[in-house]
């Protein structure tokens, strides 16, 4: 299949202030180093000010959708607002705005046949067209967040001290040390069916002890659900397809980090 196929999309979820200082650099990578000629999907909020929609798609082949904030039991707002997270303490208010990449499972989202998902503020070095060449047949393809140690499990998204937790280990096995991360996903849209987004926002509901936002949550429903994760090839052509970090010994396509760090 091409690779710059209409039915092949890139996207990308943010808030206003991610699309500002962000999305023009994503662009540029894109089209230029990326070598990615093909339609470029923005995920956004109703809120994001009309001005900006319109300055970004005079850019071409970028095609926006608006939906409003994920809406989840008022006692699970409050677990989640109050939720001890990661590093960040404030995490659980910055990055509430992850949750809109649920919004990636809508039905509209059938428009396009295979999806690739980046985080807005990932970056690009080589031509993203090695990995568009794949194709994730009835699956969700990503790369592991312990890649390449596997050194932790998927307990370690949870909070192990809520009293939920205990219900979640018996209903789940969550000591795959595999676990995809959600910032780098390729997704055949035939996974998706009218009931997908609504069951993962159930699953929120009754388990809303991540630490890690949708990522603990994705993992439990495509990986342990519906076993349909599959891990992207951490090499292609020669290529490394996704590293936090670039490595001075290493062609990396996609990096979180734009620090080379020494192998």
């Amino acid at each position: 299949m091409d690779p710059n196929d209409t039915k092949k999309v890139i996207a990308v979820v943010s808030n206003f202030k991610f699309l500002k200082n962000n999305f023009n650099n994503l662009y540029n990578q894109l089209r230029g180093k990326g070598n990615y000629q093909g339609e470029i999907l923005i995920i956004t909020s109703k809120f994001t000010p009309c001005f900006l929609i319109k300055s970004i798609r005079k850019k071409n082949r970028i095609n926006v959708l608006r939906f409003n904030r994920i809406k989840f039991d008022k006692k699970t707002e409050y677990e989640l607002d109050n939720l001890e997270t990661f590093s960040d303490p404030n995490r659980n208010i910055t990055k509430k705005f992850q949750w809109h990449k649920l919004h990636l499972f809508d039905k509209l989202i059938k428009n396009w046949d295979y999806v690739f998902y980046l985080d807005i503020n990932m970056n690009i070095h080589y031509d993203i067209n090695h990995i568009l060449m794949l194709t994730p047949n009835n699956c969700l393809m990503a790369r592991s967040d312990t890649y390449p140690n596997y050194d932790r499990d998927l307990k370690t998204q949870f909070d192990q001290l809520h009293t939920l937790y205990d219900e979640l280990e018996k209903k789940y096995d969550l000591s795959v040390s595999d676990y995809f991360q959600t910032g780098v996903m390729y997704f055949d849209t035939r996974i998706i069916n009218d009931q997908t987004k609504n069951e993962i926002i159930n699953l929120v509901n009754k388990y809303p002890i991540t630490k890690s936002n949708e990522q603990g949550i994705l993992n439990l429903y495509f990986y342990l659900e519906k076993k349909i994760y599959k891990e992207l090839p951490s090499k292609i052509n020669g290529y490394t397809t996704y590293f936090y970090w670039k490595l001075s010994s290493e062609k990396i396509i996609i990096t979180k980090q734009l620090t080379e760090q020494n192998k």
